[in-house]
C-alpha cells in the first residue's frame, strides 16, 4: 500500500526541504573533505603525520563519505517526492 500526496504545495515543500538538506549535507562533506585533502597532501609530499593526525585523516575520510552519502540520499528523496 503506497501513500500518495495529492496536494501540490505539500509535494513542492517536501522537494525543497529534502533538496535543502542535501545541500547542507554537501557543505558539511566539503568541510570534511578539505581536512582530508590537507592531511593526505601533507602525507603525499613526505611530511610525517603524528598519530593524532593519522587518526584525524581516517576520521575525516570516513566522515566525508558518510556526509556525501547523506547528501546523495537526500537528493534522491527530493526527486522521489516529485513522483
Amino acid at each position: 500500500m503506497t501513500y500518495r500526496i495529492q496536494d501540490d504545495a505539500t509535494v513542492l515543500a517536501l522537494f525543497l526541504v529534502f533538496l535543502l538538506l542535501a545541500v547542507a549535507a554537501l557543505i558539511v562533506a566539503w568541510g570534511k573533505g578539505r581536512q582530508w585533502g590537507d592531511l593526505s597532501s601533507r602525507r603525499h609530499y613526505g611530511e610525517a603525520l603524528t598519530e593524532d593526525e593519522q587518526k584525524a585523516l581516517g576520521r575525516s575520510r570516513r566522515n566525508f563519505f558518510l556526509w556525501a552519502g547523506v547528501s546523495l540520499a537526500m537528493a534522491a528523496l527530493s526527486f522521489y517526492a516529485l513522483q
